[in-house]
Parts: structure tokens; C-alpha cells; sequence
């Protein structure tokens, strides 16, 4: 009786144990992207990246992101590498005469994505630190004025590729 009350008590406590260990998050990179939105002659399109930080006294974050505008065929038109600060803010602008080379009665649909790569633990760590939380929004606006004519605020998560395993079929010698 004591012996089977004492492996009981033994696997219970190897059990929670078990349960108790957490896998870290597997590291992923981060896409979000704006809905499409036009640009013609005389605009530009600029991509405002935030980095809202956190609230003092915890020092914030410096985010590291590949700013992306793409059209409506897939092509990539431009794209940047940025770090912001955490409270700071920086931008990708698209001219529509000078990147794109727009001709007064032409338009081109284009969308902005914002790539934010995933963040290693510091060497020795088991913990992950926390992850990069970028505001994006697209302006487009008049080129000689500087009015901004629209602005785009939601951003949709483009969902990461996932691996399928290629089925093995039989082969017959």
C-alpha cells in the first residue's frame, strides 16, 4: 500500500511538472498591411510607423521594420529598413512622379506593409522579451501643398506561411 501511494505521489509531482514547463512562443516575423488605396499625378504616399514605447519608468523597445509599398499586381515599389524609438515615429514617403512616374492621367492602387522581425532573447535567456508593437498608418497627400487628402488607419495581420509536409508516395522497384 505505502509503495503504491508513493509512486502515485511521484508521478503526480512528474506530471506537474510536465505541465508546468511552457515552450517559449516560436519566433515569427510579423506582416501587417493597409487596405488598397489609389494614387494619381501631383501625390504622395507616405507610411507613418510608431512606436507607441510603454510608460515610464520601464525603458521602451527600439523596433527594427522593413516598410514595403506594394501594388495591386504583388510588385514591390519601394522599401526601407527603419529602427523607431520607443515615443517616436518614422516615415516612408512613395512620390508619384518621381518613384512611380505617374503621367497626369494615370493612377496606380497600391498598399503599404510593415515587417516586424522577431526578437531574439538576450545570450543565456529562457524568457522572450517583448515583442515590437508598431502603429502604422498611409497618408496620401497633395505633393505641393502638403495637404493631406486621405489617411488609412487599420492594418490587417497577413498571416504567416505555414510548412505542409510534402506527402512521400511509394515507389515500386
Amino acid at each position: 500500500m505505502f509503495t503504491s501511494s508513493r509512486s502515485i505521489c511521484v508521478f503526480a509531482l512528474t506530471a506537474t511538472g510536465l505541465f508546468a514547463q511552457t515552450s517559449p512562443a516560436p519566433l515569427v516575423q510579423e506582416t501587417v498591411t493597409t487596405g488598397m488605396i489609389g494614387i494619381a499625378e501631383g501625390q504622395t504616399a507616405r507610411l507613418n510607423t510608431l512606436n507607441p514605447g510603454v510608460t515610464p519608468p520601464t525603458l521602451g523597445v527600439v523596433c527594427s521594420a522593413l516598410l514595403t509599398y506594394v501594388d495591386g499586381q504583388g510588385t514591390v515599389l519601394k522599401s526601407a529598413v527603419v529602427s523607431v524609438n520607443p515615443g517616436k515615429s518614422v516615415w516612408l514617403d512613395l512620390f508619384s512622379n518621381g518613384d512611380l512616374g505617374l503621367a497626369a492621367d494615370q493612377r496606380r492602387q497600391i498598399r503599404a506593409t510593415i515587417t516586424v522581425p522577431p526578437i531574439l532573447p538576450p545570450a543565456g535567456s529562457t524568457t522572450l522579451p517583448a515583442p515590437c508593437s508598431l502603429i502604422g498608418t498611409l497618408e496620401i497627400f497633395d505633393t505641393l501643398s502638403g495637404k493631406t487628402q486621405v489617411v488609412l488607419g487599420g492594418t490587417h495581420l497577413v498571416p504567416n506561411p505555414v510548412a505542409v509536409p510534402t506527402p512521400v508516395t511509394a515507389s515500386t522497384n
